[in-house]
């Protein structure tokens, strides 16, 4: 026998359970959810949506909600925010929109890390097509642009994440940028829906022969090995933007279907949004603080520090975490002199920080700088076989210095400024 319908209970007796339908012989089950839907949104606590066009969108077919696009704003606490912005874009193949597991719950997800994030309500086929979502998600990004004072974000700081044709939606918004009009009577209008940042999670396009990806924004991306539909474009898109030098991370995980959103309760799957958030932070889109240049050298008992780090540690930011640490590695790959340096791309933010100091080796040749070099094979044999060679030097904990001697009160502590600092650390261990 064929039921039409859905379960609304089941009872069991001793072993048996027994299914209770409820007979609708004449509707597919889904047939309800647009009625279920929205008695279950009216009982959430969800912002108002906020249209992207007052007076109607361009080609609206029809007056309903899924003719008018629109943006569901979830602001951080003020003591919270960060001034960073993000458009929220749901995937559904643009036949429909995953509005709660890659929408609500990210827009709350990232309001409640001090990023204000805007969740998209866009067109749809078969109602729209291409060129009506498309121009609703460059419209959100220039409406939030226009009212970044209202929302407490910097025009400079926004960017978009999108879920699998929502990360398709998102590639697209990285390639073809609306241009600013300041001119236009229309306000929204007068700003370009260029993107600072763009995270796509299980999806995304190809950029075509004639994108300039010169001009393409950072990207995240994420998946999972098991979705191969989808890894396979996105380990093409970045070859694409690797090639292109085009600042990238990409986190594949080996299991977790398409569309796990948030991943949460998977302890590994459920780490890519902390991974994103620290990419966030350490791409400088969480702070209005410029990136500086550092650079320096490390004299640890007065002997160039022979392999190890300087971290910088921020102690002023507002919000805290906003502002990464930074860390500078030391490997004296050609030359012993422990010297480190970040460039202004990559560098801190301007501010005070904590200096940590790490060393991990006591003695290291590079490959670089190997002294058998140009020896006869009789003597490198010779050489390598001295008492001494390739030892290990350290019992294998990292030493961590805070201090300039031992019986310092304070911790070492700069102040990072605008423009090019240099920094010489002479540590005493003892």
């Amino acid at each position: 026998m064929i039921f039409k319908g859905f379960l609304t209970g089941m009872f069991c007796a001793g072993t048996a359970c027994i299914a209770q339908a409820q007979f609708t012989p004449d509707r597919p089950a889904w047939f309800d959810f647009p009625s279920r839907a929205i008695e279950a949104s009216q009982a959430a606590n969800i912002p108002s949506p906020v249209l992207l066009w007052q007076a109607g969108a361009p080609n609206a077919q029809g007056d309903s909600d899924e003719d008018k696009p629109a943006i569901y704003p979830y602001l951080p606490a003020k003591e919270k925010a960060t001034g960073c912005g993000i458009i929220v874009v749901p995937g559904g193949a643009f036949t429909h929109r995953a509005m709660d597991q890659e929408g609500t719950t990210f827009g709350k997800w990232f309001a409640d890390r001090g990023i204000a994030a805007f969740v998209l309500r866009y067109r749809i086929r078969p109602l729209y097509n291409r060129p009506d979502y498309l121009l609703d998600a460059q419209r959100s990004v220039q409406f939030v642009k226009a009212h970044a004072a209202e929302y407490g974000v910097s025009p400079e700081r926004i960017g978009m994440i999108g879920f699998s044709a929502g990360a398709d939606l998102t590639s697209f918004v990285a390639y073809e940028t609306l241009a600013a009009k300041p001119d236009s009577a229309d306000v929204v209008e007068r700003q370009s829906s260029k993107i600072a940042f763009q995270v796509l999670a299980y999806g995304g396009q190809q950029p075509r022969g004639d994108v300039d990806l010169s001009q393409v924004p950072p990207a995240f991306l994420f998946c999972t090995v098991e979705d191969r539909s989808h890894a396979g474009g996105m380990l093409s898109l970045y070859r694409a933007l690797f090639d292109a030098r085009i600042p990238a991370e990409i986190h594949f995980f080996p299991n977790g279907e398409h569309g796990v959103g948030l991943a949460a309760g998977d302890r590994q799957i459920g780490e890519w949004p902390n991974l994103m958030v620290r990419w966030l932070q350490d791409g400088n889109f969480m702070t209005s603080r410029p990136r500086a240049a550092v650079s320096g050298h490390v004299l640890l008992d007065g002997k160039p520090l022979a392999h190890g780090s300087v971290t910088f540690v921020p102690i002023d930011a507002q919000p805290e975490g906003s502002v990464s640490p930074k860390t500078a590695f030391i490997t004296n790959t050609n030359t012993a002199t422990a010297d480190f340096r970040l460039a202004q791309n990559v560098g801190p933010a301007v501010g005070k920080y904590k200096v940590e100091i790490r060393q991990v080796a006591s003695v290291w040749v590079s490959n670089a700088r190997d002294p058998t070099r140009g020896m006869s094979a009789a003597d490198k044999a010779a050489y390598l076989r001295q008492p001494g060679w390739g030892v290990p030097t350290m019992d294998g904990t990292i030493r961590v210095f805070t201090k300039a001697r031992p019986s310092d009160a304070s911790d070492i502590t700069v102040e990072i400024k605008p423009g090019i600092n240099e920094f010489n650390f002479e540590i005493a261990s003892k």
